[in-house]
């Protein structure tokens, strides 16, 4: 995979919530590619591309407190504060889900 694949995390939700144990299979694929399913938001994009360190997914997280706990951004009052984190891509994304090539990164 040379290009710059794109997969929109809301229309992923919107497409497989529904289906038996789609959400789940999202979430083995982000735990696999050692990302914490729960901090990645679902109006954000996963931007799978190539890197100087072989191939890697670009996402967003929440960030958190000490405690563990999301915050407001004191940037933007009416948002939870994020953070751009890069994981290496250990396992490729279905081929039946929705991706785009381009992308914001």
């Amino acid at each position: 995979m040379s290009e710059r694949l794109v997969i929109d995390c809301h229309a992923l939700y919107e497409r497989l919530y529904g289906t038996a144990d789609g959400i789940h299979a999202v979430q083995a694929w982000l735990r696999a590619n050692g990302i914490d399913p729960v901090g990645v938001p679902v109006r954000s994009e996963l931007v799978i591309t190539d890197s100087a360190f072989g191939m890697v997914i670009r996402y967003t997280t929440y960030r958190l407190n000490a405690d563990g706990f999301r915050y407001r951004d004191p940037a933007s009052p009416d948002g939870a504060a994020r953070e751009d984190r890069t994981a290496p891509l250990r396992l490729p994304p279905p081929a039946d889900w929705p991706t785009m090539t381009g992308g914001e990164r």
